[in-house]
């Protein structure tokens, strides 16, 4: 018996007797099915890099999670497994620098090539503690910053999910295999506050095949004291927080803009320290609401052999007229980071976004909040009697720093693998423009459909690598709950 089922054993048996009617209360059955179809059309590679076909392909994909979850006075086990199957990736959509992988599918296909694929893994297996409003939890589970306490507000509630949450650690939901979070994690809550501290490994996952094994040499780690709504008329929600990022692996190479020899020469390890914050606040005005945020973020470290030093900042607000049919809710925004300016000195300048969610703020994924500078205009519809909710991006999207890369991915998912992708930028920096429409529909108290569509418009970065500068990415998914 493992160290987990011993601990469950010791839970159950000092919880004392109970009678049937007892269990039931206590012990709960979780069971979820997401099955999600995708097509791909990418930038079209020039002649002779690739088959005419290789951009254009679709594939399915399949996520299973059931657990069970036991409650005890003071006590809480969740022990859950998933399994992953993905059906069609392409085989030939994987193609050398400066190309790389033509879209979600082929990075399937890259870090595990099968064309079917799958396994069952431990999901989360976490025993917590809770007394007083302290909480203490240790095992596997899921993490994800800036989402320590959720405000009541509904409004409020969404920027945090949406527009905050997971912008440097997260489960990578998006993805069929996401990932997990092996170690501790410590909370004291308190009617005005919270403070939460973690000391974790991340499992594999994203686009691996399965997320079983913990990523033993990389460390993430960190403390958060969230300041929650407190004033009656101007709700604001604020977070403090510092975040340690560490890198050991010794078969990957590092991601920057400096020549392949130097970086297959560097195998010294990261050091990322990360400290920063965020406000948010929604407040009646008018006939609607207004919302406001602001999260900003410092970092400093080492880089291997060079010095890291970098930034990032985002600013967004909006307007909500609740009062109309459809509660339609106007926002825009606008986001940078840092990039390197030169890769020939001793620092790295490139924004590290660590192990995040990067799908939350980049809808078609081929790009991250890396070296990047994005202005957008968003409308949200939501109409509850009828289960429907409308999203609709405008991106206008381009690189702080024409001398690095244009990147994308989300961190570490196994231990060959950096984690991120870069593609020159050939002194250009107008990104592209993007589109992306989201329609979620609940067709059942169980059952949720969910249809998006993304079109890109390449720019400059684009056109200097790809022949065929506009790309396509659209999926249905299928969401089964109880």
């Amino acid at each position: 018996m493992g160290r987990l089922g011993r601990a469950a054993c010791f839970l159950v048996c000092a919880a004392g007797p109970l009678d049937a009617s007892g269990w039931k209360e206590r012990v709960a059955f979780t069971l979820s099915w997401r099955v999600r179809g995708e097509a791909v059309d990418y930038f079209q590679p020039p002649a002779g890099a690739a088959d005419p076909g290789a951009p254009r392909y679709a594939f399915l994909g399949s996520q299973l999670r059931a657990g069970v979850r036991v409650t005890l006075p003071h006590f809480q086990i969740v022990v859950e497994g998933q399994d992953t199957r993905l059906f069609g990736l392409p085989d030939d959509a994987s193609l050398t620098a400066p190309y790389g992988n033509l879209g979600p599918g082929a990075i399937y296909y890259a870090h595990t090539p099968e064309v079917n694929q799958g396994a069952p893994f431990l999901k989360q297996g976490v025993v917590s503690y809770r007394r007083s409003g302290f909480a203490v939890s240790a095992g596997r589970f899921e993490s994800s910053d800036g989402l320590e306490t959720i405000p009541p507000d509904p409004s409020l509630a969404w920027l945090k999910r949406a527009r905050l949450g997971e912008r440097l650690v997260g489960p990578f939901g998006y993805t069929h295999a996401t990932r997990s979070f092996d170690g501790v994690r410590l909370s004291y809550d308190r009617a005005r506050w919270n403070a939460t501290a973690l000391a974790t490994h991340p499992t594999r996952g994203g686009y691996e095949g399965e997320a079983n094994r913990g990523l033993t040499a990389v460390d993430v780690a960190g403390v958060a004291l969230t300041l929650k709504p407190f004033l009656e008329r101007l709700p604001a929600d604020v977070r403090l927080f510092y975040l340690y990022y560490g890198d050991d692996r010794q078969d990957t190479v590092k991601l920057d803009n400096r020549p392949l020899l130097a970086r297959r020469a560097d195998q010294e390890a990261i050091r990322v320290h990360t400290a920063g914050g965020h406000v948010a606040t929604v407040v009646a005005a008018g006939k609607g609401a207004f919302d406001a945020l602001a999260w900003g973020v410092v970092q400093s470290g080492d880089w291997g052999r060079l010095r890291h030093k970098a930034w990032a900042l985002s600013a967004e607000a909006g307007y909500q007229l609740a009062s109309l049919r459809g509660a339609p809710w106007l926002r825009f925004g606008y986001s940078r980071s840092s990039g390197d300016r030169d890769p020939s000195d001793a620092t790295h300048g490139t924004f590290f976004q660590v192990i995040p969610t990067p799908r939350i703020y980049a809808q078609f994924p081929f790009y991250n909040l890396m070296n990047n500078e994005d202005a957008f205009v968003q409308l949200l519809l939501f109409r509850p009697q009828d289960h429907i909710f409308l999203r609709a991006d405008y991106h206008w999207l381009q690189l702080t720093e024409a001398s690095d890369l244009w990147y994308a991915g989300g961190g570490a998912t196994n231990e060959r693998v950096f984690g991120y992708s870069g593609t020159p930028s050939r002194g250009r920096r107008d990104l592209a423009r993007v589109l992306d429409v989201g329609l979620t529909v609940k067709l059942h108290p169980k059952l949720t459909a969910y249809a998006y569509y993304g079109h890109a418009a390449g720019r400059g970065v684009v056109a200097s690598t790809f022949a065929g500068p506009s790309a396509n990415y659209g999926y249905l998914e299928l969401t089964f709950r109880r």
